[in-house]
């Protein structure tokens, strides 16, 4: 009687360690939501030098039309505004192994002189500006003409109340180039590049705060000589810890 009542304690013991490091497990374990799921590219070589991965464009399926694509995207937090339009695009994917089989194609539509889109990010992450960089790829056409000029824009926020306030949180900036090429280029830019746009914020950048990194966004700088014929693709946006090159990421 006494061994059938050890081993029921000692039965219960186990049961009860057993539910004890499952929910120490549960609370450790980080769900990747979509878009941000890094555990599809580990055959890419250069895939632990992502500290965030915010949008790769996957898990959208193709929608039965634009309509349907526009709810689509708004409900994952993406936004256009002035003269471009955009839309998901599964037509553009090359074998490099950051592709998707998914990325976002703007156009232009020319019903304003300016125009660009943006991604509602909300995270929290620590970043070390000397070093970190943000990292994208980006396929401009050659038939888009000149080399194209894009302002990207980092919002964050610096009273901790969770919304975008622009007289009191930061807007960052930074400018760059981009050659035309009918291939996908790989863009990083170092944080250090970045400026203060706004008389708002700490002047700091900083996404560790409660809102974090509000919005990640793309302008188009060259509205006067675009046309509709002009578009662009983007994929694979995420901060990494330093440059990424694209003859490094074939393993």
């Amino acid at each position: 009687m006494e061994t059938n009542k050890r081993a029921f304690f000692i039965l219960q013991m186990l049961v009860a360690s057993a539910v004890i490091i499952f929910m120490l497990e549960k609370k450790l374990l980080i769900s990747e939501s979509r878009g941000a799921t890094l555990s599809n590219y580990q055959n890419v070589n250069e895939v632990d030098k992502v500290i965030l991965l915010m949008e790769d464009f996957e898990g959208l399926s193709k929608p039965d039309s634009i309509a349907l694509g526009d709810s689509l995207l708004k409900a994952n937090g993406f936004f256009s505004f002035g003269s471009t339009q955009i839309e998901l695009n599964h037509d553009k994917i090359d074998k490099n192994p950051m592709a998707s089989k998914t990325a976002l194609k703007v156009n232009w539509l020319s019903t304003e002189g300016y125009g660009g889109w943006g991604k509602g990010v909300g995270a929290n992450i620590e970043l070390d500006t000397l070093t970190d960089h943000l990292t994208f790829r980006i396929y401009v056409p050659q038939s888009n003409g000149e080399e194209e000029k894009i302002k990207v824009i980092l919002e964050e926020d610096d009273n901790e109340n969770g919304k975008l306030e622009k007289e009191a949180d930061d807007t960052f900036f930074a400018h760059i180039t981009v050659k035309p090429s009918d291939k996908w280029q790989i863009i990083s830019i170092p944080l250090k590049d970045f400026k203060d746009e706004n008389p708002g914020g700490d002047k700091i950048l900083n996404v560790t705060r409660k809102g974090g990194l509000h919005n990640v966004i793309f302008v188009f700088e060259q509205p006067d000589r675009y046309t509709k014929d002009h578009h662009w693709y983007f994929d694979f946006i995420c901060f990494t810890n330093d440059k990424m090159i694209d003859s490094n990421i074939l393993k």
